[in-house]
């Protein structure tokens, strides 16, 4: 294991229009390990986080349809993530399709959970997610038996005409961990999702689904959704025991609306 980069970044109040709010300075440290060769991840650790007192983590996947795209992408969510006192991961995987992209979202995941002591994290907490590309990878790590306590998923990209071998729909059902989706109402992915979350539904599972009027794939990562779709992921974990509660009422949901089951 060699680690890449160290840096630390303070953070206080309110610093860009779509930060997170926080009431207090918050410091977290960043890094970036090589966790299998030419493969990197970026670890965004509050400081303080080690054992006996270890933090929730979240492991965070990018999009871009298998073939492109950067752990960079999620560096947003990371960094909110972290200033509510979560250790936040994002992992970049070989971009050669879904069958290498889920075996290495695989082998990130038991790489976070084999140096749970070093990074300070409680693996009972675990969180998976990402988004479009990466939602799918991190739904793909749990059904293959990796335990999670929650998925958080920004317009994940599944398909119901694909390979069954490289889908959720065959294998999720009871069992699964909770989960959250984000979607903008126009998002040509969304009717997916939407037969995953019922499926998920039907078998008893805790879902919420979040919509975006108007908006298509991609609107999660763009203000105000940003802030707005992390948010309410807080609040979902929240409500899980995962992390500690939102500080301060969400005006009008953020501009998302909760879309149940019909």
């Amino acid at each position: 294991m060699r680690i890449m980069i160290l840096g630390l970044l303070f953070f206080a109040g309110r610093v860009m229009a779509d930060a997170a709010p926080m009431a207090d300075t918050v410091v977290y440290r960043v890094k970036t390990y090589e966790y299998t060769p030419d493969l990197k991840l970026d670890v965004f650790a509050p400081e303080g986080a080690s054992a006996p007192a270890a933090q929730p983590v979240i492991v965070l996947f990018h999009g871009g349809s298998w073939v492109s795209g950067d752990k960079a992408q999620m560096e947003g969510q990371c960094r909110y993530f972290a200033r509510q006192g979560m250790v936040a991961v994002t992992a970049n995987y070989r971009l050669q399709g879904k069958d290498t992209g889920i075996v290495d979202a695989k082998i990130a995941v038991r790489w976070v959970r084999g140096h749970a002591r070093e990074l300070g994290i409680d693996t009972a907490k675990m969180v998976l997610g990402g988004a479009s590309a990466g939602g799918h990878l991190a739904t793909m790590v749990v059904v293959a038996g990796i335990p999670a306590r929650a998925l958080v998923l920004f317009n994940p990209a599944y398909s119901t005409a694909d390979d069954p071998a490289v889908e959720p729909y065959s294998r999720a059902g009871a069992g699964f961990p909770p989960t959250v989706f984000f979607y903008g109402s126009k998002d040509k992915w969304k009717p997916a999702g939407d037969s995953l979350r019922r499926q998920l539904k039907k078998a008893g599972v805790d879902c919420e689904m979040w919509v975006a009027e108007g908006q298509v794939h991609g609107f999660f990562n763009k203000a105000p959704w940003k802030e707005a779709t992390c948010v309410k992921a807080q609040e979902f974990l929240a409500r899980l025991g995962v992390m500690k509660a939102v500080e301060g009422a969400q005006e009008g949901n953020g501009g998302l609306s909760r879309e149940d089951l019909r």
